[in-house]
């Protein structure tokens, strides 16, 4: 459906978007994932036309439409500010493209489609009001609506999500599954947001500094990162990554402690691939257990403070100089300064090169 092909973008001496090539699938959701300033914007709008690469090529149904105007590439886009017109009511911001000179709706096919589409999304009560009048989700509403309602072949969507509270992002995450499921579009969706990528994509492309570090499920991302960096950006609360070594057939934490051994042919391996001595571990926050345990790898460690999400704790421990964050659901109520064991299984443990962040299988 899209395909992107090595597209580059620069502003001045800054590389926003660097060879990046990516292919979308007809009725996929697909979702760009990175923190701010990654690129994702730039790469929107050069989809849609908005902006021209410097180099690479845009294709929508195997058609090159890189030289193509955004009107004739039938895509739609919700932006992150929305842009309503506030001179019009809801009604007529809903209508404002199909009655254009470029698809010359008939009034009566547009108060059709205006009706289905409002009634999906929950705003038949708002078409008569000023834009200006609206709460930000009944916003965020509308510019679905105006997007919807095009009935276009590819639909972009910058960071429609960033400018709600928590409850109404949760709300409309589910709606948006639903209707995507009903209106069977063909979904580009970018966001620094892990919640709103994870619960809604097909698909994720982690991006940052302008590069396309890997493309894969939500699943396969968060068990099988490729990277440091994809580690940090596809979970939530972010995953631990400590400084280690690897000294004779061991990992040592911060040069301190032992964490495990590894087997001589496994070591020949790393350090024949590698030739690194300094490496990184990543333990995700979850897979952190609040006991000892003989099965795994176990440690006692002291309390640094505790962070409530909901129903979960992150709770925040020292292990041996280095900083921890440890999710769960358990009742337990720990002040700085206690003492807390904790356990892992060594298989939750991921090891990166530190020079290049790459992943290392052991």
């Amino acid at each position: 459906m899209l395909r992107l092909e090595k597209i580059s973008k620069t502003f001045g001496e800054i590389a926003a978007v660097k060879d990046l090539s990516l292919e979308i699938e007809e009725g996929e959701t697909f979702v760009l994932l990175g923190p701010t300033g990654a690129g994702k914007t730039t790469t929107l709008k050069m989809t849609a036309g908005l902006l021209e690469p410097d180099g690479g090529s845009v294709f929508i149904e195997n058609k090159d439409v890189t030289a193509v105007p955004p009107a004739f590439r039938d895509v739609s886009f919700v932006f992150e500010a929305y842009n309503l017109f506030p001179i019009y009511n809801v009604y007529d911001n809903i209508a404002f493209a199909l009655r254009s000179k470029l698809f010359q709706v008939d009034g009566a096919e547009i108060g059709r489609r205006i009706g289905a589409v409002s009634k999906d999304l929950h705003i038949t009560q708002l078409l008569e009001r000023k834009t200006a009048t609206l709460s930000g989700g009944e916003t965020q509403r509308v510019a679905l609506a105006r997007a919807l309602v095009r009935q276009a072949r590819l639909n972009l969507f910058d960071e429609p999500l960033s400018n709600l509270d928590l409850k109404l992002r949760e709300e409309l995450r589910v709606e948006f599954k639903e209707l995507h499921k009903k209106y069977h579009s063909t979904i580009f969706y970018v966001t620094h947001d892990h919640d709103s990528a994870v619960s809604i994509a097909d698909r994720i492309g982690i991006l940052n500094e302008g590069v396309i570090h890997q493309i894969d499920t939500p699943e396969e991302l968060i068990a099988n990162p490729n990277s440091v960096t994809v580690a940090s950006i596809i979970n939530s609360p972010a995953i631990n990554i400590i400084d280690c070594s690897l000294e004779g057939k061991s990992l040592i934490l911060n040069h301190k402690t032992r964490l495990f051994e590894l087997g001589p042919g496994v070591v020949d391996a790393i350090r024949k691939r590698t030739g690194d001595t300094e490496f990184q571990i990543g333990i995700k926050p979850r897979s952190i257990r609040l006991r000892k345990d003989k099965a795994g790898l176990s440690f006692t460690t002291k309390v640094l403070h505790t962070e409530f999400q909901g129903y979960n704790k992150v709770i925040n421990v020292d292990l041996f100089g280095a900083n921890l964050r440890i999710l769960t659901n358990e009742k337990v109520h720990l002040k700085y300064g206690d003492t807390v064991d904790i356990n892992f299984s060594r298989k939750e443990v991921l090891l990166f090169t530190k020079k290049d962040g790459k992943r290392v299988a052991y």
